[in-house]
């Protein structure tokens, strides 16, 4: 149940970064700050998406917890690490990203993929001795 819970928190936040990239390009700038609070107030177009970003990552969290009390950290925490590859995969992907494929960059990412594998993977526990 713990993995699960957090392949959910992995996958909402995904998601939340998706739509804050979505909020942040239909947006206007953050300063000056009058302008974007009343482009907020008045449902701009993008408004939305930040709405959507900050509901999934507040999901998110709440799938977080749930894992964290089924998971040792370095296992879960391991795991949080498969959303860059998500994000990363679905700016190639998705149409309107634009994103460009690199072999640098899936290197990369297949080094992310074999350390979450390493850490994940079950193993020998060592037990020490009090003296």
């Amino acid at each position: 149940m713990g993995y699960l819970l957090a392949l959910c928190s992995v996958l909402l936040v995904t998601a939340a970064q998706l739509a804050m990239k979505l909020a942040m390009s239909r947006l206007p700038a953050v300063w000056p700050l009058p302008d974007f609070l009343l482009a907020m107030l008045h449902i701009a177009p993008g408004s939305l998406w930040l709405v959507a970003g900050i509901g999934g990552y507040l999901a998110s969290m709440v799938c977080w917890y749930g894992a964290l009390k089924k998971l040792p950290l370095s296992k879960a925490y391991s795991l949080l690490s498969l959303s860059y590859i998500l994000v990363w995969a679905a700016a190639i992907w998705l149409p309107g990203w634009h994103d460009t494929f690199s072999w640098l960059n899936l290197l990369g990412v297949l080094s992310i993929m074999a350390g979450v594998t390493l850490v994940i993977w079950p193993g020998k526990t060592v037990v020490r001795r009090q003296q």
